[in-house]
């Protein structure tokens, strides 16, 4: 299944099921995007606070300054906090619902609502070891780039040689490249592992080691589709905060209009991405020759409606029967 067969799998599903799809999308995705998008507007209003008194930075305004930049990390916290929550929730949602479509499932808004805090707790665990992965990355690169800083530093001074800008800079920004993509890696394996959270019985680096060795031969489908659909909603916060937060020599009608027109496309991408998530995780079971039958992924996906646990059986066909992925 190539990568614009996923793309028009994932356009069939969401408007074969709108009425649900339409109802999460209002009661939790709209919530997230618009708080990603307040977040813009807020910091800058805060930042634009700040920044004036830093510059004019004296021993009277260091008090009221400190008390703005607290504000400020305060309000990043809890804003962050806000959408990894919505995110997870999100994501639980629209996968348990996928997968029920698949499963030929009966399914409703509310069933959906009473089935997520079952599944998003093990998703939340899974976030968090994700997270953790990523700050022992990021603290190992860091300490690779200090010890080579003080390398390059030791080596200019007992050789006598003047290390010119240019020369860190070609060595320096192919380290950049390298963490990047190690940083990306990180995140395409918890593009699967958040679908194992929820659809196996597996969480936590457990998820994260299947998520690893499931993506393999599908990496660059994956990553395409999670580049795509990060560019687009980054290109629709950049757009918001180019025409509705600096937008000042357009009329507030036009601000508003773009905002909402903006708020609404941010809810399109973000329910689009993870319903590709989802038919990409069935792909990969499928490349693997995991395949995952109808009707003990029914029996799987009521045990957490009903509360049992039904264990997810798998045998060696190469797709997931009854179903065109």
């Amino acid at each position: 299944m190539g990568i614009f067969d996923i793309y028009r799998e994932a356009y069939k599903v969401t408007f074969s099921w709108k009425k649900i799809f339409s109802q999460i999308a209002f009661a939790l995705i709209l919530p997230l995007a618009f708080i990603l998008l307040a977040q813009i507007e807020i910091s800058e209003l805060l930042f634009n606070k700040i920044f004036p008194n830093l510059k004019a930075f004296d021993d009277n305004l260091h008090s009221q300054v400190s008390y703005d930049l607290i504000i400020f990390n305060v309000f990043i916290a809890i804003s962050m906090l806000f959408t990894s929550v919505l995110s997870l929730i999100s994501t639980s949602a629209i996968v348990y619902t996928v997968a029920c479509v698949y499963s030929s499932k009966d399914v409703s808004f509310k069933k959906v609502m009473s089935v997520v805090p079952k599944v998003w707790k093990r998703l939340m665990i899974t976030f968090l070891w994700k997270l953790l992965i990523l700050f022992v990355y990021n603290f190992i690169m860091a300490l690779v780039i200090f010890l080579l800083a003080i390398f390059y530093v030791c080596l200019s001074k007992i050789l006598s040689v003047h290390i010119y800008k240019s020369a860190v800079i070609i060595f320096g920004i192919p380290m950049l490249i390298f963490i990047m993509i190690g940083a990306m890696c990180i995140t395409l394996v918890w593009f699967l592992a958040s679908v194992i959270s929820i659809l196996e019985d597996v969480s936590g680096i457990e998820a994260m080691k299947k998520g690893k060795n499931l993506i393999k031969g599908k990496i660059w489908i994956s990553w395409r589709i999670y580049f795509t659909f990060q560019s687009f909603c980054a290109a629709v916060q950049f757009a918001f905060r180019y025409h509705v937060v600096h937008g000042d020599s357009l009329a507030l009608v036009v601000r508003l209009s773009l905002g909402i027109c903006y708020l609404l496309l941010l809810v399109i991408f973000i329910h689009f991405g993870i319903v590709t998530q989802t038919i990409v995780y069935f792909v990969c079971k499928s490349h693997h020759k995991e395949n995952i039958d109808k009707s003990s992924l029914a029996d799987h996906l009521d045990g957490y409606y009903l509360g049992y646990y039904v264990p997810l059986n798998e045998d060696a066909n190469p797709r997931l029967e009854g179903n065109s992925v």
